[in-house]
């Protein structure tokens, strides 16, 4: 599944065009250390507006929509671990259903509350 794709079908079961190039992020699973997860790298900024996130599984032939509202964050610097003006965050493939920031420096953000939907392929 490609961010493309993934946009398309997001956008197609929405009736509108709700998700960007600008406003949507998208991660495959990837390696870290011994577990496998998902790496989000979002500049600060950004969160001032509506952002998508597209949580892709290739293993699993799924994906997961998260959307997290404009100002839902006020100080991301604070949520996340910081490197060059953008949240770091890492959530674990082994549990898609607790969808927490694991890396070490950050607060343990929470993203099931952002959770919209799963999506097979």
């Amino acid at each position: 599944m490609t961010k493309n794709e993934a946009m398309k079908r997001i956008n197609d079961r929405l009736g509108k065009p709700t998700l960007t190039d600008k406003n949507t992020h998208f991660a495959s699973v990837a390696s870290y250390g011994t577990d496998e997860g998902w790496w989000l790298k979002i500049p600060f900024l950004t969160f001032k507006q509506e952002l998508h996130f597209i949580l892709n599984n290739e293993k699993t032939k799924s994906f997961q929509h998260l959307k997290i509202g404009a100002n839902q964050i006020l100080s991301p610097g604070m949520k996340f671990r910081s490197t060059g003006g953008a949240a770091d965050a890492f959530m674990s493939a082994s549990a898609p259903k607790r969808l927490i920031d694991l890396l070490d420096g950050g607060s343990k953000y929470n993203f099931t509350k952002h959770f919209i939907n799963d999506y097979r392929y």
